[in-house]
């Protein structure tokens, strides 16, 4: 008795294992990476970018550039080190000037970061912090004529350790948690190759987070609730072209990218996106999608 007992604890225990894993085996697979490839940025240095004296904005690209220069001594006799010196000095005048352009980088259509500076001793801490940190782009300059060398620094804007991660976490709460996709979701996911805001007649100034309207006013997407700090497609985010044929000639983009016409911009800055109220309700399913294209690098804004 004894052992047709042991017998049957030991088939029991093989059949609970046995539908545990059958379980595991069907349940559907839903992860966006199934359906959507995330593709290589398509934006060139300098496409969309504003210059200044001694830095640049590259929204296309996604990065905060500022130049600095130091004096080599020339009454230095050690030539080697009057010129590391000179380096120095330059990337301290490099950071100078690239916190100055960081603080003038608009957040939102109301808001740049010096205004989140200015709130928060931390976030302030934090900017600093990364500017401290820039990475410096290819290799110092030297002018052995004027005696001077240039270093130049840059910070992303929404790469680990870059500017996001320095003002985020004050920020509004964040969006982290996303339903499974529904069948709807997953046919437009196959459908479109990609999302195209065209704003090329009505001068959109671009910010790191903008939020689109309809025309009567209602807020239809804000982009920074879809930030995430961490994804396994990396940092992707909204990118800002000048040229449509870069995604109407490429490979992973071109089949079925929708374009939507932006009708006007609004807010203080002048960076937030509002489509007609047509087009808000005809694409009112974009918000379900919004986030796996987001991941993917689908996400477009086309500017002047």
């Amino acid at each position: 008795m004894k052992q047709i007992g042991i017998v049957m604890i030991i088939i029991v225990f093989a059949l609970q294992c046995t539908q545990r894993t059958v379980v595991r085996v069907e349940k559907p697979a839903t992860a966006p990476e199934m359906l959507l490839k995330p593709v290589a940025p398509v934006a060139e240095d300098d496409e969309v970018v504003e210059t200044f004296v001694d830095g640049k904005i590259d929204w296309g690209c996604g990065i905060i550039k500022a130049k600095g220069t130091g004096v080599v001594d020339p009454n230095n006799p050690n030539k080697p080190q009057a010129r590391l010196m000179a380096q120095r000095a330059a990337i301290v005048v490099a950071q100078r000037n690239l916190l100055e352009l960081i603080k003038g980088v608009r957040v939102t259509s109301e808001t740049y970061v010096e205004d989140y500076m200015a709130k928060s001793d931390l976030i302030h801490t934090r900017v600093q912090g990364v500017v401290k940190g820039a990475k410096q782009i290819g290799e110092p300059k030297y002018d052995e004529e004027q005696g001077v060398v240039e270093v130049e620094l840059g910070v992303y804007l929404y790469e680990a350790k870059g500017l996001c991660d320095a003002i985020i976490s004050l920020s509004a709460p964040l969006s982290t948690e996303y339903e499974d996709l529904t069948p709807r979701a997953k046919e437009l996911l196959q459908k479109y190759s990609g999302v195209v805001f065209d704003a090329s007649d009505v001068g959109l100034k671009p910010s790191m987070f903008p939020k689109i309207y309809d025309e009567d006013g209602n807020l239809i997407l804000d982009t920074r609730t879809y930030f995430e700090k961490k994804t396994e497609y990396g940092r992707r985010f909204v990118q800002y072209i000048k040229n449509l044929d870069k995604i109407l000639n490429n490979p992973e983009l071109k089949d079925n990218p929708l374009i939507i016409k932006i009708k006007d911009i609004r807010g203080k800055l002048g960076s937030d996106i509002v489509i007609s109220k047509k087009d808000a309700d005809r694409y009112k399913w974009l918000k379900d999608i919004f986030h796996f294209l987001l991941k993917a690098g689908r996400i477009f804004v086309k500017t002047l």
